[in-house]
């Protein structure tokens, strides 16, 4: 049987393939081979497809694949070292046709029965014909036939169970591991009798290996211009010593820029992460989400090892008691400084302070007053010496639950770009300005923000929630990995971080969306029975969304959550150091200072 393979990846990328030296195999009797590589470039509908069904080792047609640099496309479709049904130019895999404004691929390893005809007939006046003799090509213009029959334009419109229902009729008749896309979800069905496996794995950066190899060929995808992008691939053969997962057989997955949306059997790596409101349910959930279109959204989970939201309640209110306590010490008597505090908690509609207590160990001049974000804020001013200044604060807070972000406006389906009037873009112009970083960084990472705007259909709301799940889901939390100068390119580029550093990344690219998105620093319950309880044990961040119809919501891109009654919301601003808890200016004195922090939450009724 031949070899497939199929590539997926969250921003256009430029790969690398090159095949190895011709050789007989065991039981064979000639090299009569062939190969075909399918891709679209710039990511538009349009395929281009180069393939030789003669190909005897290397020449011009296999140089293009390992040097040409210039094709760029999130899917790579490609079918290699297959042994030619017939030695002919249309019976060269991948087959591509033009259907509903976009190119269509597939690519066939096995072979369907002589009845293949008689069990899906193309009727007397058939809207597509195979040019070639191939059952290949047939099962091609036999699925195109049905979704025009049917006015359907794209798999996505198909919905992906009746998709998986037609592959599964064609694997009836024979052997059938297939490759199929329509330039936006890359579709891959597994043979269901086992004979030859298909292995996947989805590889995020930072990458350390960039070399992948089997018997027949070469994946290099250490381009200049790639070291940034996460991708999805399937192959019959592993490319790697790395941890494969095989298809089941009679599997197929569905997969759109890099994440799998939709599996016909639960796997291990596509399960949703529950909201904490919703943790209860998590063992009979779906392993997939509905989303309006017909499509799935983007399975989820949290990663190993991740801080993970408290144990969820079914209520409607949580009040919560919080103790934060900061110590600062010096090898030198402070003898004056400023100093300002932002520790008591919002209260609004959705969050009630019910008690607040604020001790400071030092005397001096305390004034407060709500600063220009609407955090109240405390400053102080000492002018006694002290090597010691403890400052400990005691909310005791009421939240009510918030409605999830799935509401959406009765106006219209909304969708990116969001369009806003002139004084309320005046009015956002803060929260809408990204960090000034570099234009090629910048570029980057709004390819990066736009890779989930493509794999969404341009849905607003299904966008944003799939940015805050991502970062969970490939991104790792580890402490003391970063600085309070570390900017949003470089954890994009690290794949790592804090609190601090997801948060700031999501604004980003929110705000390279044309979404308002601020800083949140608060706290979170995340309970006793958790593993890793480091973000409750400090003051935690998260980001809040501006929606024209729904107003300021948060997000939690360290959890892949909808912030709700586990988060305690405190300061706000445009980054950290317009909601920091403490901060402060020594005048004289001071010496080497040593900072102790820590925060007690814990579930009060």
């Amino acid at each position: 049987m031949s070899e497939l393979l199929a590539l997926s990846f969250d921003v256009e990328a430029s790969p690398s393939i090159t095949l190895k030296e011709l050789r007989r195999r065991s039981g064979e009797s000639h090299l009569a081979y062939g190969w075909g590589f399918g891709w679209y470039p710039g990511g538009e509908n349009v395929a281009v497809a180069i393939k030789d069904p003669t190909s005897q080792g290397d020449d011009a047609m296999t140089r293009v694949l390992r040097d040409w640099e210039r094709f760029r496309s999130p899917v790579f479709l490609c079918h290699i070292r297959g042994k030619a049904k017939r030695i002919a130019q249309g019976d060269a895999q991948p087959f591509i046709r033009s259907y509903a404004a976009r190119h269509w691929l597939l690519a066939h390893s096995g072979d369907l029965s002589a009845d293949l005809a008689a069990a899906f007939p193309l009727g007397p006046r058939a809207a597509f014909e195979p040019v070639g003799r191939t059952d290949s090509e047939y099962v091609l213009c036999w699925i195109l036939g049905q979704l025009h029959a049917e006015g359907l334009r794209s798999f996505g419109e198909l919905g992906p169970e009746r998709l998986h229902e037609w592959l599964s009729r064609v694997n009836q008749l024979g052997h059938a591991n297939l490759l199929l896309t329509d330039g936006r979800d890359l579709v891959v069905h597994c043979d269901a009798s086992g004979r030859q496996p298909i292995y996947w794995m989805r590889r995020t950066p930072p990458h350390e290996l960039t070399r992948l190899e089997s018997p027949d060929l070469v994946l290099d995808l250490d381009a200049p211009r790639d070291p940034h992008r996460s991708l999805w691939i399937a192959s019959t053969q592993p490319l790697s010593d790395e941890a494969w997962e095989a298809l089941r057989p009679g599997q197929t997955i569905v997969v759109r820029r890099s994440a799998p949306v939709w599996s016909s059997e639960p796997v291990a790596s596509a399960r949703p992460a529950a909201e904490p409101a919703q943790a209860a349910d998590a063992a009979s959930a779906a392993s997939v989400r509905r989303v309006d279109d017909g499509t799935q959204a983007t399975p989820q989970h949290l990663s190993a090892g991740r801080p993970a939201p408290g144990p969820a309640r079914a209520r409607d209110e949580r009040v919560l008691s919080v103790v934060h306590e900061t110590v600062y010490r010096y090898t030198e008597a402070v003898e004056r400084s400023t100093h300002r505090l932002r520790l008591r908690p919002v209260s609004d509609e959705r969050q009630q302070v019910l008690a607040f207590e604020l001790e400071i160990s030092a005397d001096g001049a305390q004034r407060s007053y709500e600063d220009v974000f609407g955090n109240l804020t405390t400053t102080l001013d000492v002018m006694v010496p002290f090597t010691e200044l403890a400052i400990r604060s005691r909310s005791t807070v009421r939240i009510l639950r918030e409605d999830p972000l799935h509401v959406k406006s009765p106006l219209r389906r909304d969708s990116i770009p969001l369009v806003w009037m002139p004084w309320q873009r005046q009015m956002m112009n803060p929260y809408l300005l990204p960090p000034e970083l570099p234009e090629t960084e910048l570029r980057e990472l709004n390819d990066f923000a736009m890779s989930f705007v493509e794999r969404n259909d341009f849905d607003l709301l299904e966008s944003l929630l799939d940015m805050n799940r991502a970062i969970t889901n490939d991104f790792t939390y580890l402490s003391s990995s970063t600085t309070l100068e570390t900017t949003p390119f470089q954890v994009y580029s690290a794949r790592r971080g804090v609190c601090q550093d997801f948060a700031n990344l999501l604004i980003c690219l929110a705000r390279l969306l044309g979404v308002p998105a601020r800083y949140r620093m608060g706290y979170i319950f995340t309970g006793a029975d958790y593993r890793n309880r480091i973000q409750s044990d400090a003051s935690h961040a998260w980001v809040e969304l501006y929606l024209p119809w729904i107003g300021w919501h948060g997000l939690d891109p360290t959890n892949g959550c909808q912030v709700n009654l586990d988060h305690v919301r405190v300061a706000c601003g445009r980054n950290y150091r317009d909601a920091t808890p403490t901060s402060g200016t020594i005048y004289k004195g001071g010496g080497t200072e040593t900072l102790t922090l820590g925060v007690r939450i814990e579930a009060a009724g």
